[in-house]
């Protein structure tokens, strides 16, 4: 009985290992036609457990591939920093009820905050930096940054 079992996978494997060179000799031909490469490759002279264990790597390969696109789908949504709230355990006994904590990341500005920051920093610096002492003193003077300065009279 076991030799019929095993008789009956091997005839499975070899049914199965057919319809794989049958299907890379198409796609051969395939590629071939429309591109012009042939890629040298010859399915009946591989063994049959060469096309099933290349068949079940790229198997798991593009299953480990999906598996990562949807965790890392659904991690990417969370936002870091986010505040994380009490659990109802902790509620009833710190009577805070709901209040967030936070998540151990600094605080930082808001965007506008942060661009208004910027752009005070370029101000002050650009004339300092870019601003050359004219020969005369009546001249003005345009800076790299397309800003232009003219001297104050004494």
């Amino acid at each position: 009985m076991a030799g019929d079992l095993r008789g009956l996978a091997l005839e499975k494997a070899e049914l199965l290992s057919s319809h794989l060179k049958e299907l890379l000799s198409s796609g051969q031909g395939y590629v071939r036609a429309r591109f012009g490469v042939d890629l040298g490759l010859k399915p009946e002279l591989y063994p049959t457990w060469v096309i099933l264990s290349t068949v079940a790597a790229g198997l798991l390969l593009l299953l480990s591939l999906s598996w990562a696109a949807v965790c890392g789908g659904l991690l990417a949504g969370k936002k870091r920093g986010s505040p994380v709230t009490h659990g109802s355990s902790r509620s009833s006994s710190s009577g805070g009820g709901g209040e967030p904590l936070k998540a151990g990341f600094a605080k930082t500005a808001k965007p506008e905050e942060q661009k208004k920051k910027n752009k005070k920093k370029t101000v002050e610096k650009v004339p300092q930096a870019a601003f050359t002492e004219p020969s005369n003193h009546s001249e003005s003077v345009t800076t790299s940054a397309g800003v232009h300065l003219t001297p104050k009279p004494k």
